[in-house]
């Protein structure tokens, strides 16, 4: 009976062996309950014919949702129009970035204010980001239009039209996300030891070519970081595109999150918009792995 209690205050007062595992244990629930069970779902789900319509027709189905997926030509249109709508975002993301976050790292009177307010994009909700640039982008009443009147070019149907709505899409993405990138390279750009310019000084080497041979190089962890979460955060970006387009007109700014979402809860067929989802669970997990490893070698 000692020896049983003494174990049972042992365990409650966390001086056991066990303590880790019992610490780590609430926290390991939950992320199976909000990320592991949710995913096998959709893995069963995809599986299936499955249509909201017809809730008690539903049946397994193998693969034939995949197999839909690779001759549905709205498919094939998302994902061209995710892929340029991430290449452009990514690529002009990367350059203002870092070229931000280079001013950023001078020192100059109200450095730290600057920083602040630069910032408030980013932490900005996106719903409310797509509220503000719908209200700019307005024909009639938006800023965006009242200044190019002003510069004595004609108003543009900036989320009406087929090929400037994705345009617009991509500045507004670009607008509230480059500060995050400038953010994660200036944390790169203030942990560089100052040897190797002082060396490079030294031997005469250019401004320039320090930043290329020296500052590009010793920051590329950090790209690599600000390179795969803006990747997979792109990937499944959402919420503003269906604030300020939903997807359209037409299917111009419809992506591949923004098609699963109308597959599933306009159309009803639950079962492909599972299956979409799992595609771009495994197009995101080889993508950032790929870049990972590739940086690695590197």
């Amino acid at each position: 009976m000692k020896s049983s209690g003494k174990s049972w205050r042992l365990l409650l007062t966390l001086e056991t062996e066990a303590a880790p595992k019992l610490l780590m244990s609430p926290i390991f629930i939950f992320l199976v309950a909000v990320t592991v069970f949710p995913t096998i779902y959709a893995v069963i789900t995809s599986l299936q014919y499955y249509f909201l319509s017809e809730p008690y027709n539903k049946h397994f189905s193998g693969l034939a949702n995949y197999r839909f997926m690779l001759t549905d030509a709205r498919f094939w249109g998302s994902l061209k129009t995710t892929l340029l709508f991430m290449a452009a975002s990514i690529c002009f993301e990367m350059i203002a970035g870092v070229i931000l976050a280079l001013l950023m790292s001078r020192k100059f009177f109200g450095s730290g204010l600057a920083k602040t307010l630069f910032l408030l994009p980013t932490i900005t909700t996106p719903v409310v980001v797509g509220l503000i640039w719908v209200m700019m982008f307005d024909p009639q009443f938006g800023i965006i239009n009242y200044l190019l009147d002003q510069l004595g070019f004609a108003p543009q149907a900036w989320l009406s039209g087929t090929h400037s709505a994705i345009w617009a899409v991509i500045g507004v993405d670009v607008w509230e996300w480059t500060p995050y990138v400038a953010l994660v390279v200036l944390a790169g750009l203030q942990s560089l030891p100052d040897e190797p310019y002082e060396a490079a000084t030294v031997d005469g080497a250019t401004n320039l070519q320090k930043f290329w041979h020296l500052t590009l190089p010793l920051i590329k962890p950090y790209l690599v970081i600000a390179f795969v979460f803006r990747f997979m955060d792109l990937f499944r970006w959402f919420d503003t595109i269906y604030v300020m387009t939903k997807g359209g007109p037409g299917t111009a700014t419809e992506t591949l999150n923004m098609f699963g979402y109308l597959t599933g809860f306009n159309f009803m067929n639950v079962g492909y918009a599972a299956s979409i989802g799992i595609t771009m669970l495994f197009m995101i997990t080889f993508v950032s792995k790929f870049v990972i490893n590739l940086s690695r070698k590197g």
